[in-house]
C-alpha cells in the first residue's frame, strides 16, 4: 500500500514538473473560450467597448471600439501547431490604416488571413468565390468588423453600400 502512494506521489510530481516546463517554455497559451478577457487584460481595454471579433481553429481576430468610434484597438491570436495548448497574442495596438480601409493581416507560417475594418466605408456584404460556389456574408454597414477565413478560401470582395468592390490593405505581422 506504501508503495502505491509513493508512485502516485511521484507522478503527481512528474505531472507538475511538466506542465510547469510547459508553462515557463511558454507552451500553454489561452483557451478559445479566454481570448477576449485575455486581450481586454492585456491591453487594458475598457469593458464598456465593444468587439467584434472571428475565431478559427488557427486565429483569433478581435477589433475593440468605444461607443463613438473615435478609438479602437486590435489583437490577433494564433493556435501554434506542435506541442503547444491554446492561442498565443501575435499582434495588435491602434494602427490609423482600420479607421478608414479594410485591412488584410496575413501572419507568417498560417494561412488564414485575419481582414479588420472601422467600416468606414460601410461595408455590407463579403463575398467569398471558391469556384464552384460563392459564400455570401453580411455585414452591417454601420458597425466596425472582424474577419477570419480559414485556408483555401478562394478570391474575396469586398463590396461597399453603392455595390463598389473595396480592396484591402495588406499587412503582415
Amino acid at each position: 500500500m506504501k508503495t502505491t502512494f509513493k508512485y502516485i506521489g511521484v507522478a503527481m510530481i512528474v505531472i507538475f514538473v511538466v506542465v510547469c516546463i510547459l508553462y515557463l517554455n511558454n507552451d500553454i497559451g489561452t483557451s478559445k473560450s479566454n481570448i477576449e478577457k485575455d486581450a481586454r487584460m492585456a491591453h487594458k481595454i475598457d469593458d464598456s467597448w465593444q468587439v467584434s471579433k472571428s475565431t478559427t481553429d488557427n486565429m483569433s481576430a478581435m477589433l475593440f471600439y468605444d461607443k463613438n468610434l473615435d478609438n479602437h484597438t486590435f489583437s490577433i491570436y494564433v493556435n501554434r501547431s506542435g506541442l503547444s495548448f491554446g492561442y498565443f497574442f501575435r499582434g495588435g495596438g491602434s494602427i490609423t490604416v482600420e479607421d478608414k480601409d479594410i485591412v488584410q493581416y496575413q501572419i507568417q507560417g498560417y494561412q488564414e488571413k485575419a481582414y479588420l475594418s472601422m467600416n468606414k466605408q460601410h461595408i455590407i456584404k463579403i463575398e467569398v468565390d471558391r469556384g464552384d460556389t460563392i459564400e455570401v456574408i453580411n455585414i452591417d454597414s454601420t458597425k466596425p468588423f472582424a474577419l477570419v477565413l480559414p485556408s483555401g478560401m478562394g478570391i474575396v470582395k469586398f463590396y461597399d453600400v453603392n455595390g463598389e468592390v473595396v480592396e484591402p490593405i495588406f499587412q503582415s505581422l
